[in-house]
């Protein structure tokens, strides 16, 4: 299997954290239907498992994937903060930093695991 660039890794994690900062501080009156049918704590879990994995996978820090751990959860801590202030009818949550976390995490595993196995370039 060809190996995948740290870059593609890191370019795809910086995008998707974009998307993530966008949707979480648009007005539910303007999110996709598809957001509105699902559980909020089932799209921050799936959210930051993603972010988390992507930016994962393109670390190479010494130290293990602490820095992508911490940048996903200071995002996830950074919009919970600026949703009540920058967005209408968006409130500060304690159960969506959780699910971030438990996300973040999750994805984080999830690279570490995989990324030994096919994808670590």
């Amino acid at each position: 299997m060809p190996k995948i660039p740290r870059f593609f890794w890191l370019s795809a994690g910086f995008l998707w954290c974009l998307v993530v900062i966008y949707f979480s501080l648009l007005a539910p009156s303007r999110l996709p239907d598809l957001f509105l049918n699902t559980k909020d704590l089932i799209l921050h879990f799936v959210a930051y498992a993603v972010a988390a994995f992507l930016l994962t996978m393109g670390s190479r820090s010494p130290k293990g994937p602490w820095k992508p751990a911490v940048l996903s959860f200071g995002l996830g801590v950074g919009l919970e903060i600026l949703q009540p202030i920058l967005a209408v009818g968006r409130h500060f949550s304690y159960s969506d930093m959780l699910a971030n976390t438990v996300g973040l995490i999750f994805g984080m595993l999830l690279a570490l695991r995989l990324g030994k196995r096919i994808f670590n370039p």
